[in-house]
C-alpha cells in the first residue's frame, strides 16, 4: 500500500487525475490517494493562486499534514512537477527532502519551466480583464488545447480533456505561468535522493522529451518512460499505459 498525493499543472485541476484517483483509490486498490487543488483551482477558485513555486510547495505540505501522510510519493503534472521538485528539494541549500517523501513522480515537465511570451501576454491579458473568470469558459484558451496533444487525437479524448481542464481562474492561470517562468532547479538536482520516475510523451512540444531526458539524467538514480504517442497529457492519453508504469515503480519502492 502506498500514500499517493497528485499535483495539478498549470490552469487545471485535481479532476484531471480522474484515471488515476479510480485505479489507485479505493475500492480498485488499497493505495491512499490524494489529488490537490492548489489556490485558485478547482474547489479553490475562490482563492488568490500563489505566483511562485515555494508557495505553492508549502500548500502541498499543508495539504499532506491535514490527510496525515507520512511517506508519500508525489505525483506531479507539468507545473505540478514544479511544485514537486520544489518540494524535494526542501530548504535553500537542497541537501534532504522533507521527511515525509518517499518518491517523486514528475509527469511532461522539467527542471526549468520558461514560458512563450505570447502566452504570458495572452494569460495577463486575461487576468486582468476577468481574474475571477473560469479558463475553461472563455472563448479561446491562452493555450489551445489541441497543441498540448499528440496529432490524431480522437474527439473522444479532447472532449474528456476539455470537460476536465481548465478548471482555474484567470488570475490563477497567470499566476501558474508567472510561477513557471522563474522556475529553474537544473543545477540542483542532483540533490534529490528519492526514488524518482520521470514519465511523459514522445510527442510531447509542450515540455519536450529532451525536458525529460535532462531530469532523468541528473535526479540519481532516476528512471525515464517516454510513452510513444502522447503528448502532454499522458495520464489522459494513456490512462491505462500511464497507470502500468506507475504501478511497477510503486510496486518496486524499498
Amino acid at each position: 500500500m502506498a500514500e499517493i498525493a497528485f499535483i495539478h499543472g498549470a490552469g487545471d485541476s485535481a479532476a484531471i487525475w480522474e484515471h488515476q484517483l479510480a485505479a489507485f483509490g479505493p475500492p480498485a486498490a488499497a493505495h491512499r490517494v490524494l489529488a490537490l487543488d492548489l489556490p485558485g483551482h478547482g474547489a479553490r477558485l475562490a482563492e488568490r493562486a500563489h505566483a511562485d513555486h515555494a508557495a505553492n510547495a508549502a500548500e502541498v505540505e499543508r495539504a499532506l499534514a491535514a490527510a496525515g501522510m507520512n511517506h508519500v510519493v508525489l505525483v506531479g503534472h507539468s507545473m505540478g512537477g514544479a511544485v514537486a521538485l520544489t518540494y524535494a528539494l526542501g530548504g535553500p541549500d537542497g541537501t534532504a527532502p522533507p521527511a515525509r517523501l518517499r518518491a517523486l513522480v514528475l509527469v511532461a515537465s522539467g527542471a526549468r519551466l520558461r514560458m512563450h511570451p505570447d502566452f504570458l501576454e495572452a494569460a495577463r491579458a486575461r487576468a486582468e480583464a476577468t481574474p475571477e473568470a473560469v479558463i475553461a469558459q472563455l472563448p479561446e484558451p491562452a493555450v489551445p488545447l489541441e497543441r498540448c496533444l499528440a496529432p490524431g487525437a480522437s474527439p473522444a479524448l479532447v472532449a474528456w480533456l476539455r470537460a476536465h481542464s481548465g478548471q482555474a481562474t484567470a488570475q490563477a492561470l497567470y499566476a501558474d505561468f508567472l510561477a513557471n517562468n522563474a522556475f529553474d532547479v537544473m543545477d540542483r538536482l542532483g540533490a534529490i535522493r528519492v526514488p524518482t520516475l520521470v514519465l511523459g510523451g514522445a510527442e510531447d512540444t509542450m515540455t519536450p522529451p529532451r525536458f525529460l531526458q535532462y531530469l532523468a539524467e541528473h535526479i540519481p538514480g532516476a528512471q525515464l518512460v517516454l510513452l510513444p504517442g502522447v503528448g502532454h497529457y499522458p495520464m489522459a492519453e494513456q490512462p491505462e499505459a500511464f497507470n502500468q508504469h506507475l504501478a511497477a515503480f510503486l510496486a518496486a519502492l524499498p
